[in-house]
């Protein structure tokens, strides 16, 4: 199966394969840490300890693998899913 765009996506039978590849493509997100750490940073620190600096987390949602499925947006992958965004 090679899907480009959601005219084939439309044209391909929608299969449980297929739906979960979709399913997985909607909920991958990527966490990064924005912390800046120098560069003798001690790992094993833990929180409380002098010195330890928390992470600055923060999420994206992944748009590779669904632009090369030829979606824009993550509520693009969600409607053909049938997901209901709220």
């Amino acid at each position: 199966m090679f899907v480009n765009s959601p005219q084939d996506l439309a044209a391909t039978e929608q299969t449980p394969e297929v739906q979960a590849a979709l399913t997985a493509m909607y909920n991958d997100f990527t966490k990064f840490d924005d912390a800046v750490y120098p560069p003798d940073y001690d790992w094993n620190l833990q929180p409380g300890d002098p010195g330890y600096i928390a992470p600055v987390y923060r999420t994206e949602w992944n748009a590779t693998a669904a632009a090369s499925w030829g979606f824009d947006s993550r509520e693009a992958v969600g409607a053909a899913i049938g997901v209901v965004e709220s």
